[in-house]
């Protein structure tokens, strides 16, 4: 099928910051199977940011993660680890199975693909395809933009995000819920999810032409301005500071309003409400979700407020 073509060694920045905190069905997919590659810098305390939220019968805690990170990094604080722990439930956003490559691929026929006749580098400016190949020759592959016609460039900017994050020493095995998820397995704790992988799928694939364009065209230009901008982002993340995400992720995104809109704001709106259904239950909840969804003005904490939730940082 289409995506097994050579896509060990390529890159791309900006979206790789959001991606790696927001779709973790999309990042892997395009990491099954990969090495990591080099060693984190780390904090002697991580402190990654961590909430709570009670009623009479209910206790949730909603974490922020990151999808995919370097195995050697430190990130459990005793209050995460304690909070897991405590939980008999474990909410993830989605399955993000990569065990049945078969429908993967098919999933990737569906969405991922131009109409016949349409290729990339005809929706592409002429400055993107230049620097499409740039990153291409950057990583190894020279001469590979042919590979990447038949794509759409939604699907495009994942696969390049998720490589960009690979170089950098990346690997979704060691992402927060690849090791929550196999700790709640072994624990016999309940899974669940707010979406279905087709479903994140669906999420880019959805925007429009001029949108999704534009969402490879700006994520090429800024793999080039911003190359360390992944580091400083799981470097706050691991202190819990919210602000600094908040800038590079949110803050940073401005101009791409439907983009913001597909990833981040109507799936927090909807998260809330599912949140807000599962606290008239009972029982500890231990939600991980990417850190993304829980900065900037439109963030899950927010929208749990208008609905008379609060949110308490832990």
């Amino acid at each position: 099928m289409i995506f097994n073509f050579q896509i060990k060694k390529l890159a791309m920045l900006s979206l790789a910051s959001l991606l790696i905190v927001s779709l973790p069905a999309f990042v892997n997919l395009a990491f099954a199977n990969q090495e990591a590659a080099s060693k984190p810098e780390t904090v002697a305390v991580p402190n990654p940011a961590l909430w709570k939220l009670t009623d009479d019968d209910s206790e949730v805690y909603l974490f922020g993660t990151i999808h995919i990170l370097n195995p050697e990094l430190n990130w459990k604080s005793a209050q995460v680890e304690a909070a897991f722990s405590a939980a008999e439930t474990v909410i993830f956003e989605a399955p993000a199975d990569t065990s049945n490559p078969e429908a993967a691929q098919a999933l990737i026929a569906k969405y991922g693909l131009n109409p016949p006749g349409t290729t990339l580098s005809s929706l592409l400016s002429e400055a993107s395809n230049q620097q499409l190949a740039t990153v291409l020759t950057q990583y190894g592959m020279e001469g590979a933009a042919g590979n990447f016609e038949p794509l759409r460039p939604w699907f495009v900017g994942i696969a390049l995000a998720a490589l960009q994050i690979q170089s950098l020493g990346g690997d979704p095995n060691a992402g927060v819920e690849r090791v929550l998820g196999a700790e709640a397995v072994r624990a016999g704790k309940t899974l669940g999810y707010f979406e279905t992988d087709e479903q994140q799928m669906q999420i880019l694939s959805g925007m429009s032409p001029e949108a999704e364009v534009f969402f490879l065209e700006e994520g090429l230009r800024q793999s080039i301005d911003e190359p360390d901008q992944i580091l400083k982002l799981v470097q706050a993340w691991q202190i819990g500071d919210q602000a600094a995400i908040d800038d590079m992720l949110v803050t940073g995104m401005a101009g791409q309003n439907e983009v913001m809109e597909a990833l981040l704001t109507r799936r927090n709106f909807d998260w809330a409400s599912q949140i807000e259904t599962l606290m008239r239950g009972s029982g500890t909840v231990f939600i991980a979700v990417g850190a993304a969804h829980l900065v900037g003005k439109q963030s899950v904490q927010v929208y749990l407020s208008e609905k008379g939730i609060s949110a308490i940082r832990q």
